[in-house]
């Protein structure tokens, strides 16, 4: 059987780009696999390993492990598309493509008869609320395959199959056993009833309420310019303080809040704030197929809620869009850009920010799309466990922040109970997850633009993935920091494809293994730096490291670099050898003066395996 490290797409790819070299690291890619006897035609993985093949098995996945060098390619295009977007229902869109599913109404908002004379509201009200009623009833489609049992199972029990349980040495082994019977069974009839949900009218779901989003916040700022006269306001209203109107529509409870500060205590089916340091105060859990929106104007606003609060589509869409301000977002899980059997939408577009939660969280899709996008400031994204770009089955999470010197904390709160008492789960970052064995997993995107940025993750992240599922970090420029300790920094684990790009700046990457650039166990992961002085940091089994039959790639296209490892007989271009045939370690870089410490050296090439090679030459790939 033939091994896949289809390095081929590297060459295009970095040929493309304007900030590499067009004689960068991918130049050299066939002259080094050439020296350990390969060519790019004996790079593939088989895609039918899985015990059972699932039916939600993207097919993107399917065509990456077949050729698992396309891997940055399609990280970077999808970077690029999402970065290039120019609108909340693009996003929408192409999120839903890489899902497979085909759209109709792209570029238009079919929400049939409008429900709400024009005139009754303020004019946003015009575009919401058909597209609100019109979103419902395509989420009411998605399910309609569905029994009222299984709704209500999906209800009640698909958070609790993604919500991790903090560490408790003192529970009985007899009951972990059972605890783990029950979810095992439960997970096995959610699969079942997954298989019947109609993800197509989910997605359309998104895209019409993101549509009528997009029209409606331009009329929210001219609504802020020109307030509506206020009005009496129930005593049982859900907001209180500066509250212009409220009042009810066949689509659900309207407030519109005025310049000073409004606290909202409840969701409603569309909120607009024209103004003021405001506070949305959301606890409980969301009903089934809800749905909402919320437009807030200017000032410097604090979101709290529970689970499944602002912009927590769970079967549903939620959409949550403010325009101005220094905002706090805080949140249990499913919030915050979460999509989970729905669509959830964040779009910060200003200001300093700072997000706050717990799983599933900042970006994250599940059976669903997530998607959170930061236009402007310096940020600070903190969550526990599968956030901050997360993809699941039939999911994709997208975290896309535009400009500003940003933080990404994740983990610090689950166990890594399986490897480590003194680590903690991330699966963040850009991480693609896959159900193992019975569910292939989605695609976790996140892409920053611009800033000097830290990441920080500990077991799984930045970049990464597990069981046929696509993980994928892109930042554009600044000097940035990635720390993590295992299982991270471009980093395939299982099956899967993952890639972390860095495209400028003087960059530090510090892990301890499986990382910068490692695949273990059919699969690849790659790490490109394609400029600036940096540095890698690791202990081993990582810079370029292939194992178990994977695929392992560090290209560095530029600059004086220094690598550091503590093993050098698993790092610098590392395969082993497994199952009859051997594993692939690619590590090139193409230009600058370099320091080693491990088995590299400058202006050298060497071979320390069957099939790991390491090259380290001029810019113009002298040798």
């Amino acid at each position: 059987m033939k091994i896949v490290t289809v390095l081929a797409v590297l060459i295009l790819l970095s040929a493309a780009t304007t900030q590499a070299s067009p004689a960068g690291a991918a130049a050299l890619i066939d002259d080094a696999l050439r020296a350990v006897a390969l060519e790019r035609a004996d790079l593939s993985f088989r895609t039918d390993y899985a015990d059972h093949p699932d039916s939600f098995r993207l097919t993107v996945v399917d065509s990456l492990l077949t050729f698992p060098l396309d891997t940055e390619g399609f990280v970077r295009s999808a970077a690029d598309a999402a970065t290039a977007a120019g609108s909340l229902e693009g996003l929408v869109a192409s999120c839903a493509y890489d899902l497979d599913l085909r759209l109709e109404g792209v570029g238009c908002v079919n929400t049939g008869e409008q429900m709400e004379p024009k005139g009754t509201g303020p004019e946003p009200l015009d575009a919401l609320l058909p597209a609100l009623n019109a979103a419902r009833e395509l989420v009411r489609e998605a399910l309609s395959g569905l029994s009222d049992d299984e709704r209500e199972f999906l209800h009640e029990n698909a958070p609790v199959l993604l919500e991790e349980e903090e560490f408790d040495p003192d529970k009985p082994i007899e009951e972990r056993e059972r605890e783990e019977k029950r979810d095992e069974a439960l997970g096995e009839e959610l699969l079942d009833i997954a298989g019947r949900v109609d993800y197509a009218s989910l997605a359309e779901a998104g895209r019409v309420m993101a549509a009528a989003v997009d029209a409606a916040v331009p009329l929210a700022r001219d609504l802020a310019d020109r307030p509506p006269a206020a009005r009496s306001i129930p005593a049982d209203a859900p907001a209180r303080g500066d509250v212009l109107r409220v009042f009810e529509t066949r689509d659900g409870l309207v407030v519109i809040g005025g310049p000073g500060r409004t606290i909202y205590e409840r969701p409603c089916a569309v909120v607009i704030d024209i103004g003021g340091d405001d506070m949305y105060l959301y606890g409980g859990a969301a009903d089934p197929t809800s749905s909402g929106v919320v437009i807030d104007v200017s000032g410097d606003d604090t979101y709290a809620g529970e689970h499944h609060s602002f912009a927590g589509g769970f079967l549903g869409v939620s959409i949550l869009v403010d325009l101005e301000g220094d905002d706090t977002y805080r949140a249990g899980s499913f919030a915050v850009g979460s999509g989970l059997f729905g669509v959830g939408v964040l779009n910060d577009r200003a200001g300093n920010d700072r997000y706050v939660g717990d799983t599933c969280v900042q970006g994250s899709g599940a059976f669903g799309i997530g998607i959170l996008l930061d236009e402007g400031g310096n940020d600070v994204y903190e969550s526990a466990l599968f956030s901050q770009a997360f993809g699941f089955v039939k999911g994709v999470g997208l975290l896309l922040d535009k400009a500003g010197n940003d933080l990404y904390v994740a983990g610090l709160k689950y166990t890594d109970e399986i490897r480590y008492f003194d680590h903690y789960l991330s699966l963040s970052q850009g991480f693609g997850f896959g159900w193992r064995p019975d569910a292939s997993g989605g695609i976790g995107l996140l892409v920053d633009v611009a800033g000097n940025d830290v990441y920080s993750s500990d077991i799984f992240g930045q970049g990464s993935s597990y069981w046929f599922a696509v993980g994928g970090l892109v930042d554009y420029a600044g000097n940035d920091q990635y720390v993590s300790y295992q299982y991270a920094q471009g980093a395939g684990t299982h099956i899967t494809v993952a890639a972390l790009v860095d495209i400028e700046g003087d960059d530090n990457y510090v892990s301890k293994g499986v990382s910068q650039g490692c695949g273990h166990d059919l699969a690849i992961g790659i790490i490109h730096d394609l400029a600036g002085d940096d540095n890698y940091t690791c202990h081993d089994l990582s810079q370029a490291a292939g194992n178990a039959n994977g695929i392992g790639v560090l290209l560095d296209d530029g600059g004086d670099d220094a690598y550091s490892v503590r093993n050098p007989l698993n790092t610098h271009g590392y395969g082993n050898r497994r199952r009859e045939y051997g594993s692939i370690g690619l590590f090139i870089d193409a230009g600058g003066s370099d320091a080693y410490t491990g088995l590299g050296s400058d202006g050298t090439w060497w071979t320390q395996s069957l099939h790991g090679v390491g090259v380290d030459a001029d810019e113009g790939g002298d040798r």
